[in-house]
C-alpha cells in the first residue's frame, strides 16, 4: 500500500469518525432544565374507544327547533345539555318542577339564528368542521390515563359553542370542550370582548388538548384542601403539570404551562431568585389567598419581577417541587402522588432547592 493511498485512507476514516461523533453529539446533549422530568411512560397497548360528539354542530343544523326537538337534543345529550342551556349558552335560567320544552325552543331559535353566533359558527366550522384529531388525540392520553390514574372514569368528549363563556367544562362524565375560544389569536371577536393579550395568544389548536386534560384533573382534584395556602396551590399546580408531562409527551413545555420559550427560559434562567422570593416573602404557608393568587393565576406577567418575567411562578416552582419529589421517591405513583394533600410533606420529602444561575 503507498504512502499516497495510505495517507487518503485515514483520511477518509478520520472524515468518517467525524461525521458520526457529530450526529452523535446532539442526541448525548441533555437539557438541563429537564433533569428532573419524569421518563416517557409506555401508551398501554388496549382498546379505548372514547364516545365523541359534535353538540355544536347538532344544535346549528337545524334551521328552525320545536319542543320534539329539544327533547331529543336532551335525551342524547343528558346532564351536559341542562348544563349548557343553564350555564353556558344561558338559554333559560333553571327548569323548575320541570322543563318548558317550547320555551327552551323558541330561546334555541333565537340563539342560533343569531347574527353573532351563526359568525362564530361558521368560522368553527371552516376550522373544525372535521375535529376528529380531538378524538383520537384524546384516546391516546386516556389510554396513559388509565396507566396512571387506574379505576378513574374516562369522560365522553363533546365539543360546543357559547357565548365565550369557558373554554372547557366538565360533568361527572362529560369533558366539553368550546371551541369558540380556538378560534386563533387573530379572529376578529376576541379583541372585541377586552380580553388580555395574555389569554388571546392561547386562543389556538395547539392548546385543546392541553386544555382539555388540564380541566379534566382539576375537575377530579382541585378541591377546598388545594385552597387552603400558597403551597398547596403551588404544589396541585406542580402535580398537574407533572401529569400533563406524562399524559401529553407530544405537547411543548411552553404548551403545558402557556408560556412563551423565552418566558420558559427566564423562568428556568431565575428559577433560584424566584424560590428566594417566595421564602423572603413568607409567601409558602400564606392563607391570605388575595396575596398568593397572584402567583398562581395567569396574566401578563408577576408583581414584584422583572417585566420579562412570566406569570404563574407560583405553578412553575409547584412544577420543579414536584418534580423533585417523584425523582427522589421512585416508589410514588402518580395516583399516589394525586391522592396526597400534605403540600408541606411533598416540599420537605423533595429535597427541592435551585442552583443558582452560573
Amino acid at each position: 500500500m503507498n504512502r499516497f493511498y495510505t495517507t487518503k485512507l485515514m483520511k477518509i476514516t478520520l472524515l468518517l469518525l467525524l461525521a458520526v461523533n457529530i450526529s452523535i453529539l446532539p442526541g448525548c446533549k441533555s437539557d438541563p432544565h429537564k433533569k428532573n422530568a419524569p421518563a416517557p411512560i409506555e401508551t398501554p397497548n388496549i382498546q379505548l374507544e372514547l364516545k365523541f360528539e359534535r353538540f355544536d354542530q347538532d344544535l346549528f343544523s337545524h334551521n328552525q327547533i320545536d319542543s320534539t326537538t329539544v327533547k331529543a337534543l336532551r335525551n342524547k345529550y343528558g346532564q351536559f345539555f341542562d348544563l349548557w342551556c343553564i350555564r353556558l349558552a344561558g338559554i333559560t335560567p333553571g327548569y323548575g318542577e320541570q322543563p318548558n320544552y317550547s320555551t327552551i325552543a323558541k330561546n334555541m331559535n333565537e340563539y342560533i339564528h343569531d347574527k353573532y353566533m351563526r359568525e362564530i359558527y361558521e368560522e368553527s366550522q371552516k376550522q373544525y368542521k372535521d375535529a376528529t384529531f380531538i378524538k383520537s388525540e384524546s384516546e391516546e392520553v386516556f389510554k396513559r390515563y388509565s396507566k396512571l390514574f387506574p379505576g378513574k372514569p374516562i369522560p365522553e368528549i363533546i365539543t360546543y359553542l357559547s357565548p365565550f363563556a369557558t373554554n372547557v367544562t366538565t360533568t361527572e362524565s362529560v369533558l366539553g370542550v368550546g371551541l369558540h375560544f380556538y378560534l386563533g389569536e387573530k379572529y376578529q371577536y376576541y379583541t372585541t370582548l377586552d380580553l388580555p393579550l395574555y389569554m388571546i395568544k392561547k386562543f389556538r389548536k395547539e392548546y385543546i388538548i392541553n386544555d382539555m386534560i388540564k380541566g379534566w384533573l382539576d375537575s377530579e382534584y382541585l378541591n377546598d384542601t388545594v385552597q387552603n395556602s400558597c403551597i398547596n396551590q403551588m404544589v396541585y399546580q406542580g402535580k398537574a403539570l407533572y401529569a400533563l408531562e406524562l399524559l401529553t409527551p407530544e405537547n411543548d413545555d411552553t404548551i403545558k404551562i402557556g408560556y412563551s420559550a423565552n418566558q420558559l427560559e427566564w423562568a428556568y434562567s431565575n428559577e433560584a431568585k424566584i424560590w428566594a422570593f417566595f421564602i423572603e416573602q413568607q409567601l409558602l404557608f400564606s392563607n391570605n389567598a388575595k396575596l398568593y393568587m397572584k402567583f398562581i393565576n395567569d396574566g401578563n406577567g408577576t408583581s414584584g419581577f422583572p417585566k420579562e418575567a412570566p406569570a404563574k411562578l407560583g405553578a412553575f416552582i409547584g412544577w420543579q417541587i414536584v418534580r423533585s419529589y417523584m425523582k427522589k421517591n421512585k416508589n410514588v405513583s402518580v395516583s399516589d402522588l394525586f391522592k396526597n394533600t400534605d403540600a408541606q410533606a411533598i416540599l420537605s420529602k423533595s429535597g427541592y432547592k435551585p442552583l443558582k444561575a452560573s
